[in-house]
């Protein structure tokens, strides 16, 4: 595990909340005219597949405010599903680093 890991994760955790403000305005939103709703998508810094991303807002076309509600709950769906993957990530990470402290005590 390399010493990025556990912030990597983290800008996850943190994307994902944003995400997560963002899809329910657009939501909240999709009524009302002209209202273009956005998405928060992982953009590669590096041009590579790599964990070297960022996020980038970028406007979701619809056809109408029933399909943008569509689309923002299928979004929901896939960033809770980012969201807790990231956390067992996470809290697997913290228990082998509580085990290795243990086993160092002895």
């Amino acid at each position: 595990m390399s010493d990025s890991t556990i912030p990597s994760v983290e800008d996850g955790l943190r994307a994902c909340v944003v995400r997560g403000a963002l899809l329910a305005s657009d939501a909240a939103n999709a009524h009302t005219p002209n209202f273009t709703p956005a998405d928060l998508v992982p953009v590669s810094r590096d041009g590579l597949a790599s964990a070297n991303f960022g996020y980038a807002l970028e406007r979701v076309q619809t056809q109408n405010a029933g399909a943008a509600i569509e689309a923002v709950m299928a979004a929901t769906a896939e960033n809770s599903i980012r969201f807790r993957s990231l956390a067992d990530q996470e809290h697997a990470m913290l228990r082998e680093f509580r085990t290795v402290a243990e086993e160092l005590r002895r």
